[in-house]
């Protein structure tokens, strides 16, 4: 039951061959990944042979694949903005039949009020959405503050309002962010205000990812500092309550993990599906 549920993000080291086979290895249903080198936020160079054999395992093991957008594209800027990045990225993602293309919002570079950002980030959107019809875009909250996108929800409310085509829009809510943001995941109530929030500003029905991060960080803190699940301030019982939640239950979730050895990933994946079952069936009694 987990593991149908269940992906993991996983670092682009070498070839989408080293890519695909640790997906593999994982026994994932799902994953996502960058299709750029973090380091210097060039896109892959691959191969005919490489793309056929991704191609390959991708159809007979995967349903769903999530590609994120790298962190050079800032579609909220006033200035560059890297709209062609995304144009690129999106290109190679569907060439590779990933399903979803997860995006930061963006910070209001350049401007005076953030609805400037707002207004920005709609304006590529809506560019992007007439010529892409065959890839869903999901927007992920942040956690940074002034003229950050996405951190407040509100937000998404109000960018939503400026979408040709809001039904085509997504979201990815991301728990390590909501927490460093400064909203309450931990306390039980506080964590059901939260969920209705999200319901109320974007509906449940848009949210089609889950990143379910732990953080290093204190709540309010805005900084973004991934913890092995289970082992950060959030904590195993908080987040194992916001996946079981009954309106979010049906929703995949998929792990941002710190750069960790296999072996240990492998076991964290193992733990995490049996505090679940566990979890699950304790809220069935």
């Amino acid at each position: 039951m987990m593991k149908q549920r269940i992906g993991v993000h996983i670092r682009l080291q070498s070839s989408l061959t080293q890519l695909i086979e640790k997906a593999q290895l994982l026994d994932l249903s799902f994953f996502q990944c960058f299709l750029v080198t973090q380091e210097m936020g060039k896109l892959i160079t691959t191969t005919r042979h490489e793309e056929e054999h991704f191609l390959k395992i991708r159809r007979a093991y995967f349903k769903d694949l999530f590609c994120h957008g790298s962190y050079w594209i800032n579609l909220a800027s006033l200035g560059n903005n890297g709209y062609r990045s995304l144009c690129n990225e999106v290109a190679l993602a569907k060439r590779l039949e990933f399903t979803h293309f997860v995006l930061h919002p963006g910070t209001a570079k350049g401007a005076r009020e953030k609805s400037q950002g707002i207004d920005a980030l709609a304006f590529c959107l809506n560019n992007m959405l007439k010529r892409e019809k065959h890839i869903a875009f999901l927007l992920e909250n942040t956690c940074h503050s002034n003229l950050a996108i996405g951190s407040d929800i509100l937000d998404f409310k109000y960018l939503l309002e400026k979408i040709d085509y809001p039904e085509r829009i997504g979201f990815c809510i991301d728990t390590a962010h909501a927490h460093s943001y400064g909203y309450d995941i931990i306390d039980e109530q506080a964590q059901n205000d939260f969920i209705a929030l999200l319901d109320n500003l974007i509906g449940i029905e848009r949210i089609k990812l889950i990143h379910l991060n732990d953080s290093h960080e204190q709540m309010g803190s805005y900084k973004d500092r991934h913890a092995v699940i289970g082992e950060g301030k959030i904590g195993l019982r908080s987040l194992m309550s916001f996946a079981l939640h009954p309106q979010l239950a049906h929703i995949p979730l998929l792990l941002e993990l710190p750069d960790i050895p296999l072996e240990r990933e492998q076991l964290v994946i193992e733990n995490l599906c049996k505090e679940y079952e566990s979890s699950a069936l304790y809220m069935r009694r």
